[in-house]
């Protein structure tokens, strides 16, 4: 029935969603805005790096997935999250469509590799998702593919990825530590990457460790530790892509 939906009513739809989502889990903090470039003094203290893929059969959409990747960096470089605010990757990057800019490339749909408009961007979430928790960012909404589409040639490792979708699936996370820490984002024809960079590191030493807990590998729970305190940060299941 969406689908029967005028396209203005489905975005309006999305928007209220995600609003009356981010109330009932208490996300009534400060939301992150871009604002001036970043202070060149500033250190790098975490950051990661995507691979970005361009097999055979994607070739074709390589510039669209390119032109997108740059779209979302135009739109999150240089923003500083100040202590106690909080970022959503769709509040400020907006609706990933032909009207805002985006182009049609490769994307997950229905449980295996399709194309869609704003298709490309998750290589470029995966590695924000991984700087956040690099930087001993508290992650507040997250979510793993469904499947694990590419297998050993993967552009991030099971546990560590991070997908969006438009109105239903966000990356969220919030500074909860006493230091601003300004995001830069920076691409090259083969990758993508995402760091976070502030006058000093919030924590002395941040450690990530993904356990596979089935026998193919498709199982995995993921723990962060920040200064000795370990965390569970993840646990996964994902599918091999529908024939």
């Amino acid at each position: 029935m969406r689908t029967l939906l005028p396209p203005v009513l489905r975005r309006f739809g999305a928007r209220r969603r995600r609003v009356l989502r981010d109330w009932w889990h208490g996300r009534l903090g400060r939301w992150a805005t871009l604002g001036p470039g970043a202070d060149p003094g500033l250190k790098r203290i975490a950051g990661y790096t995507c691979p970005i893929l361009n097999p055979a059969f994607q070739r074709h959409v390589y510039d669209n997935k390119m032109h997108n990747l740059a779209l979302v960096q135009s739109r999150l470089d240089g923003l500083t999250l100040r202590p106690g605010e909080l970022f959503s990757f769709w509040r400020l990057v907006g609706q990933p469509d032909e009207a805002h800019g985006f182009k049609v490339a490769s994307t997950f749909i229905g449980g295996k590799l399709g194309f869609a408009e704003g298709g490309g961007i998750c290589q470029l979430t995966s590695a924000l998702y991984n700087a956040a928790l690099l930087a001993g960012l508290d992650i507040l909404e997250r979510h793993a593919h469904s499947i694990d589409a590419y297998g050993p040639n993967r552009y991030v490792g099971l546990g560590r990825d991070a997908t969006v979708v438009y109105g239903y699936k966000d990356l969220q996370f919030r500074n909860a530590t006493a230091v601003p820490m300004t995001l830069r984002i920076r691409l090259s024809p083969d990758r993508a990457e995402a760091a976070f960079y502030a006058p000093e590191p919030a924590f002395a030493t941040v450690l990530l460790d993904v356990e596979t807990l089935s026998t193919d590998g498709l199982h995995t729970r993921t723990r962060r530790e920040r200064d000795g305190l370990r965390e569970l940060v993840s646990e996964d299941r994902y599918a091999l892509p529908a024939t």
